[in-house]
């Protein structure tokens, strides 16, 4: 299944496609880590609890953890707060721990990460997400996500998303690019490498 928003008369992608992967068929050594790591915790429930999770036993993959926190929002909607991101994820989208999706994502990104969200709590499952990164023009960069839900067998209250980003072995970020406060990584991995 994919996902991307369009822009006007529907015709023209705004973002990369999100390829939803309900069958978890991990290519990454940090997703694949998490998810065994995720499904370890489980016990035999639907979805382990946040008091389940041990940072020294993710020690091999812990900067590729993301918690993201789901909150009530207006109405029926929730809101998505990022309580912790590991120093991969902040390479790519820079210092985003502690803020609401909506702080530091143009709309239309918010909405597929909404999306992808979405669907993992409604089916309270985990999944795989592949897709370009098409942020701050970082669209050289492919990347793998696990979404994962934590909580209660009736509700998930947060997400475990473990996130891998690769892309051309040789970049040359923009004459204006922001290196010293994470907007771009200093060198580019090459096409298996995990993101710097």
């Amino acid at each position: 299944m994919s996902f991307a928003p369009r822009g006007p008369d529907n015709i023209t992608p705004l973002v990369s496609p999100l390829d939803f992967d309900w069958n978890l068929e991990f290519q990454h050594d940090a997703t694949v880590l998490g998810l065994e790591y995720w499904k370890s915790r489980c016990q035999g429930r639907l979805m382990p609890r946040r008091e389940d999770l041990d940072p020294v036993a993710m020690r091999k993959f812990t900067g590729h953890v993301g918690l993201v926190e789901i909150r009530p929002g207006t109405g029926e909607d929730v809101e998505y707060f990022i309580r912790r991101a590991g120093t991969k994820w902040e390479d790519v989208y820079g210092p985003i721990t502690g803020r609401y999706l909506h702080e530091f994502l143009p709309p239309e990104l918010e909405t597929c990460w909404r999306t992808v969200y979405d669907a993992v709590r409604k089916a309270k499952a985990p999944v795989r997400i592949t897709t370009k990164i098409d942020f701050r023009g970082k669209n050289w960069l492919s990347s793998e996500f696990l979404v994962a839900p934590l909580g209660t067998s009736s509700e998930p209250s947060m997400l475990f998303v473990t996130f891998v980003a690769w892309g051309e072995q040789l970049f040359q970020p923009p004459p204006n690019a922001d290196l010293l406060h994470g907007a771009y990584p200093v060198r580019a991995p090459a096409m298996n490498d995990e993101a710097v």
